[in-house]
């Protein structure tokens, strides 16, 4: 493996991560597997106008709603840190190979709006599949000397690639996501606004044009463009059933959740906390499966 070390000041650029985008790949080398890659941003913050946004998005400002968009607020800006990793031109397989599967958020004390913070992203563990092999990047939130956040984030390339098999614990959202019964009673319904979704491209870092442009999305397959997963959960954490300020979210993303559909959320509580599950209307399959623990 090879190591790679770097820190911004500010936050990456867009057009420099994507040319780094564009680069050819060097390919996946079994010998070699992911290099250690430790990606720093100084002076990070997670600004108001964020929380606002979520808030928009939520359709709430209340205290329980908060509590929990900050538990996601940092996956939101900070998700730019980990596509600036993936796209380095020293990564070996190219970012639109790469699909998100599961997130785990983790809240272990105050996650302070405007406060002067380090984040941190590291490539930690992968495992390699018959059909696949799948990468976890683990995120950390420093505000002085405390760790109140992290994050990983598994993704996953499809393809046919050597060993080595394992590599590091892969911590995060279990495999398997909770079983949403789709006879329960909706806790919430509405259509997903197409509106923003360029500013919210410009959050994330994430300016893939499934999210943005209907057209291309319907070119390569799909049936028209899809909202940013962290948008997404922002919508379900404001429709949820108020509880205590959650630690942990965990994540599945099962499926695209177009522009302009209507969706349906459903929410059950289990020992393990309370679990919810959002269809696109007219779709057999959950699109996002959750858990606030």
């Amino acid at each position: 493996m090879t190591s790679h070390h770097k820190t911004y000041l500010k936050a990456p650029s867009l057009p420099a991560m994507g040319l780094g985008a564009l680069w050819p790949s060097a390919g996946w080398q079994g010998k070699l597997g992911f290099p250690t890659f430790s990606f720093i941003w100084r002076d990070y913050r997670i600004g108001a106008d964020l929380l606002r946004e979520l808030q928009w998005l939520a359709g709430a400002d209340d205290k329980a709603t908060t509590d929990r968009l900050l538990l996601l607020a940092p996956h939101v800006t900070g998700f730019r840190l980990t596509l600036a990793m993936l796209m380095h031109p020293d990564w070996p397989l190219p970012i639109w190979q790469a699909l998100q599967l599961r997130n785990r958020l983790i809240r272990s004390g105050d996650v302070r709006v405007a406060y002067p913070s380090d984040l941190i992203a590291q490539a930690t563990a992968w495992r390699v599949h018959d059909k696949g092999i799948e990468l976890g990047v683990h995120a950390q939130l420093l505000q002085g000397d405390d760790c109140s956040w992290e994050s990983i984030t598994t993704f996953y390339y499809r393809g046919r690639f050597a060993p080595p098999l394992t590599h590091g614990p892969l911590e995060g959202a279990a495999l398997l996501s909770p079983t949403i019964d789709p006879a329960l009673p909706p806790v919430a319904h509405w259509t997903v606004d197409g509106d923003r979704r360029l500013r919210f491209a410009r959050l994330t870092g994430d300016g893939n044009p499934l999210h943005l442009l209907d057209a291309y999305a319907r070119r390569t397959g799909f049936a028209a463009a899809s909202a940013h997963p962290q948008r997404i959960a922002a919508q379900c954490l404001g429709h949820l059933t108020k509880t205590s300020a959650p630690r942990q979210l965990d994540l599945w993303l099962k499926g695209p959740v177009y522009y302009n559909r209507a969706v349906t959320l459903r929410q059950t509580h289990s020992p393990e906390g309370e679990e919810f599950a959002l269809w696109v209307d007219g779709d057999e399959r959950a699109a996002m499966v959750g858990r606030l623990s």
